[in-house]
């Protein structure tokens, strides 16, 4: 399934297309999680997300298709950077942020955070903006990591 189809799916569930044909506030960022394949031809995978309003946490309406992921915490190494979010692009952003912390303690913790199954995308792409807004976008990279596991054997 395509990132638009997932986005179209996101927007039909804020617009009232779950179980309890309820429209739900939509929230930023919307996060796209890119995962590494492990099929043949090494593409990679993408889980989108956006934050539940507040009001709909405890009990999120269920959509076909679609499921809540409740977030333990959670540290994020981030990168911002303007303009849409293009796939020829985000590589590089992703790889100027690993620049910008190589050699340090977040570093490792990111890299020790990626083995383990908790922490298994490469990176996130988190989006600020709505897509009919052209100036002014705010996008970040994050490298997500578990602070008190990873720092404690840096």
């Amino acid at each position: 399934m395509s990132n638009l189809c997932v986005l179209l799916r996101l927007f039909d569930y804020i617009q009232g297309k779950n179980n309890y044909k309820q429209k739900i506030e939509m929230t930023a960022p919307v996060i796209s999680e890119v995962l590494p394949s492990d099929g043949p031809f090494c593409e990679s995978s993408f889980v989108v997300s956006f934050y539940v309003p507040k009001e709909n946490q405890a009990n999120p309406p269920p959509a076909k298709g679609l499921q809540v992921q409740r977030w333990k915490t959670v540290f994020v190494a981030v990168r911002q950077f303007g303009g849409f979010v293009k796939d020829s692009s985000v590589g590089e952003e992703a790889a100027a942020l690993k620049a910008s912390i190589a050699g340090t303690k977040w570093a490792d913790a990111v890299e020790k955070s990626q083995k383990r199954a908790g922490h298994a995308s490469v990176y996130t792409v988190a989006q600020y903006n709505a897509p009919f807004e052209y100036d002014n976008r705010v996008n970040e990279i994050w490298f997500l990591f578990d602070i008190e596991n990873e720092l404690q054997t840096v």
